[in-house]
């Protein structure tokens, strides 16, 4: 289930993305797939911890990391409606997800998804993974618009 979350983020957002003509709704697209995603994430990693393989305090530290990325997301979505109301300038677009996808590597709440279970660090690494890419591939969708 956890590599399925990663494959379909990606996937939409490369689909919504396809030949970007409309740069605008396929980046809010993008950020309804992520957002859709972020909560699936959550979701796993409440089962991880009811399954026993994380704390309740890892699990805390994964899920307010998650919650920072979820903030992020909204942040691109208002970045890319304000790019969209002012015109829809080269770059515009492209700027909001690369904003985006700073936020997601801030050192600070990567250190919140350390998790002492191998199999559980696992699992949340697929769920960021999940949710970079399809940031990235937001990105190179945009391919500058």
């Amino acid at each position: 289930m956890i590599r399925k979350l990663s494959v379909v983020l990606t996937l939409a957002a490369l689909i919504s993305l396809g030949g970007c003509k409309d740069p605008y709704g396929a980046a809010v697209k993008a950020a309804a797939d992520i957002g859709t995603g972020i909560a699936q994430g959550m979701k796993t990693v409440d089962s991880i911890r009811q399954q026993g393989l994380i704390t309740p305090a890892e699990e805390s530290n994964v899920l307010d990391y998650l919650e920072f990325a979820n903030k992020a997301d909204e942040a691109f979505q208002s970045c890319v409606d304000t790019a969209h109301t002012s015109g829809s300038k080269a770059g515009s677009f492209t700027a909001c997800a690369t904003a985006f996808n700073t936020s997601l590597n801030n050192p600070t709440e990567l250190a919140l998804l350390h998790v002492a279970n191998t199999t559980a660090s696992q699992n949340i690494t697929t769920i960021i993974n999940g949710i970079t890419t399809g940031v990235n591939a937001i990105i190179a969708g945009l391919g500058g618009a």
